[in-house]
């Protein structure tokens, strides 16, 4: 009977010390992991991280609806609504695609410029020809039109937290809008507007970097 008992009591006893191990497993995991969160956290400004601590998951889906006005009101000013102003001079009947200079080379070649700061360094040197706000909105509106993507996707999401793939994303997508402004010939295709669009993008990130990230001591 003792030894029974004995076997009994050993048996608890082992299954004890295995549901303790398994514990304390858990328990060091789960403190890497907030150990980390903490780390990435501490990068942060004291009042950044409490808001974030607080309100992560809100936060992040206002940022992303944020984002998402951003990048549509964007699109729409810079392709969109000039689109939509040809289609609708077209579909009143009164001028045709040729007369609008649609996919015609002559056109193109007007509207288009493939040489690198060109049309930076004409505004520049040429500025007491140009009305200021035709500069400012040439010069100025490409650089801060991108701007907000370079620090809104850092802040969202950390796949874009390289400086790299901010250039290389506010690369793409001037790319892809100047692409269509040639094909379809609305506003002007120019390089420079790539270059200041990128840039842009850029400085949106160094703002994320400046902002929201504390420097090392």
């Amino acid at each position: 009977m003792d030894d029974i008992f004995f076997s009994y009591l050993q048996a608890i006893v082992e299954h004890i010390k295995i549901w303790e191990g398994i514990k304390g497993k858990w328990v060091l995991s789960l403190s890497k992991n907030n150990i980390a969160d903490v780390q990435n956290n501490a990068k942060l400004p004291l009042p950044y991280r409490d808001v974030i601590d607080t309100y992560h998951l809100p936060l992040k889906i206002a940022g992303w609806i944020l984002f998402s006005i951003y990048s549509f009101m964007a699109f729409y000013k810079l392709v969109i609504d000039r689109l939509v102003d040809v289609v609708v001079i077209l579909l009143k009947g009164d001028y045709s695609i040729g007369d609008l200079g649609l996919f015609d080379y002559s056109s193109w070649r007007l509207t288009t410029n493939f040489i690198p700061f060109e049309t930076i360094l004409r505004y520049i040197n040429y500025s007491q020809y140009f009305n200021w706000e035709i500069i400012i909105v040439n010069l100025l509106g490409n650089l801060l039109i991108f701007t907000p993507m370079g620090f809104l996707l850092p802040l969202l999401s950390k796949k874009f937290r390289k400086a790299w793939v901010i250039i290389c994303l506010g690369f793409i997508s001037s790319l892809a809008v100047e692409t269509v402004q040639f094909i379809f010939t609305v506003g002007s295709a120019d390089i420079d507007d790539l270059i200041l669009n990128t840039i842009g993008a850029w400085l949106g990130y160094l703002a994320y970097k400046g902002i929201l990230i504390r420097p090392k001591k």
